[in-house]
C-alpha cells in the first residue's frame, strides 16, 4: 500500500513539473528544450519624478536599481552560444505619468546603412489574457488565417528599434506624420510601436500583418540611443555619420519612455497601472563575428516573462516629500515676513503723508 502511494505521489510530481516547464521563445512549432531561466525575477519601477531626460545617456539614472541578465539565443536558450560580449543591464522607473526604460549592452561600435549589420533592440509585453512569451503571443493560426478575431487574447505589445537611420542622442518614435496615418510606424528613425499574435503575424499598430492600414494606431514611444564612442555633447547631425569610432569597444545605451496609459482601442498596447505587476521581456540583435543577423537570430534576457512591478512610491519619494515640506515651511515664513514688511511700509507712508492742522487766523483775512 505504501509503495503504491509513493508511486502515485511520484507520478503526480512528474506531471506537475511537466506542466510547469517553459520553453524558449521559439520562432517555429518546435518547442526546444524546457527552460526555467530567470523565471520569477521581478524588476521594480520606482517613482522618480522629474529627473530623467530621454537622450540616450545614463547620467540621470544613478539612483535607480540595476538588473543584469545574460543574453542567450531566444530560440534555444543555449548558454554555450550566449551573446559573447556580456550581459544586458535594465533599469525601469516612472514619474506617475510615463514609464522609463534604460537598457545597456556591451559591444563594439557598428554603424552601417544595412540595419542587420548593426545593433537592434526590442521590448515585449503581454496584452491579451492568453498571450505567452513562447511564440510571441502563442496564437496557433497561420499567417494566412491570423486576425484580430481568430487570435483574440494572444496580443503582445512590441517596441522595436533599428538604429541605422537614427542619430545618437536624437529623439525618435512618436511623430506627427505617422500619427496622422494612424499607425505605430516611425518613418524617420525606425523606433516602431507594434504588436504580434505569433512570430508570423506581427505588424505596426494600426496595420494588419498583411500591410493593410486600418488606422486607429499610434506610436506612443519616445527613445534615443548612444554608444560609448559617440559624443553627443554638442548635438550630432547626419553629416557626422558614422558618429563614433567604428569597432571601438564600449557600451550601447538605449533609453525609452511611454505613457503608462494610452488611448489604444485595438488591443495592441499594454496598459501599465501603478501598484500592479506586468510581464515583460527584452531582446537584442547584433552582428556577431561580423555576420549580418537574421530576424530570428536575437538574444533574450529570459525564456519566459519577467515580472515588472510599478511601485506606488519608492526611495526618491520620501526625500521629495521632505523637500516639499521644507519648501512649504520656507514659503510660509517668507509670506509672513513679506506681510510684516508691507504693513510696516504702509504705516510709515501713511504717517509721513499726514499734514498738521493749522487754524486760519482771523487777522489773515
Amino acid at each position: 500500500m505504501a509503495r503504491h502511494l509513493q508511486v502515485a505521489l511520484l507520478s503526480l510530481v512528474v506531471v506537475f513539473v511537466h506542466f510547469l516547464q517553459v520553453w524558449s521563445h521559439g520562432d517555429t512549432g518546435d518547442t526546444g528544450s524546457p527552460c526555467m531561466r530567470n523565471m520569477g525575477v521581478k524588476l521594480q519601477a520606482f517613482y522618480v519624478p522629474g529627473s530623467i531626460t530621454i537622450d540616450g545617456l545614463d547620467v540621470d539614472w544613478s539612483s535607480v536599481k540595476r538588473n543584469s541578465f545574460a543574453l542567450n539565443p531566444a530560440l534555444t536558450d543555449d548558454p554555450d552560444t550566449a551573446y559573447p560580449s556580456g550581459s544586458m543591464e535594465i533599469k525601469v522607473a516612472h514619474d506617475g505619468r510615463d514609464i522609463f526604460f534604460l537598457l545597456q549592452i556591451p559591444g563594439a561600435y557598428k554603424f552601417d546603412v544595412n540595419e542587420k549589420n548593426m545593433a537592434a533592440i526590442s521590448l515585449m509585453f503581454p496584452v491579451g489574457d492568453d498571450a505567452t512569451y513562447h511564440n510571441m503571443g502563442g496564437c496557433p493560426e497561420a499567417s494566412t488565417t491570423c486576425n484580430a478575431t481568430s487570435c483574440f487574447g494572444h496580443e503582445v505589445d512590441l517596441l522595436h528599434f533599428e538604429i541605422n537611420q537614427a542619430i545618437p542622442g536624437r529623439l525618435y518614435g512618436e511623430n506627427i506624420a505617422d500619427s496622422l496615418n494612424g499607425t505605430g510606424r516611425d518613418s524617420f528613425g525606425k523606433l516602431n510601436d507594434g504588436y504580434a499574435w505569433n512570430p508570423h503575424c506581427r505588424s505596426y499598430d494600426g496595420m494588419t500583418p498583411t500591410g493593410v492600414v486600418t488606422g486607429g494606431g499610434q506610436n506612443n514611444w519616445r527613445g534615443s540611443w548612444t554608444h560609448s564612442t559617440t559624443d553627443t555633447k554638442y548635438g550630432l547631425v547626419a553629416a557626422d555619420s558614422p558618429y563614433g569610432a567604428l569597432d571601438g569597444t564600449g557600451t550601447y545605451t538605449f533609453e525609452f519612455a511611454r505613457p503608462l496609459r494610452t488611448n489604444d482601442a485595438l488591443q495592441q498596447d499594454v496598459q501599465f497601472t501603478i501598484g500592479s505587476t506586468h510581464g515583460m521581456s527584452a531582446a537584442f540583435w547584433y552582428p556577431v563575428a561580423g555576420s549580418a543577423w537574421m530576424p530570428y537570430q536575437h538574444y533574450s534576457v529570459s525564456c519566459d516573462w519577467l515580472q515588472l512591478e510599478i511601485i506606488t512610491n519608492g526611495p526618491s519619494l520620501p526625500s521629495s516629500s521632505k523637500l516639499g515640506s521644507a519648501l512649504s515651511v520656507f514659503s510660509l515664513l517668507f509670506a509672513l515676513a513679506s506681510l510684516a514688511v508691507a504693513v510696516t511700509v504702509g504705516w510709515r507712508i501713511r504717517q509721513s503723508s499726514r499734514i498738521a492742522f493749522n487754524p486760519i487766523s482771523s487777522s489773515s483775512l
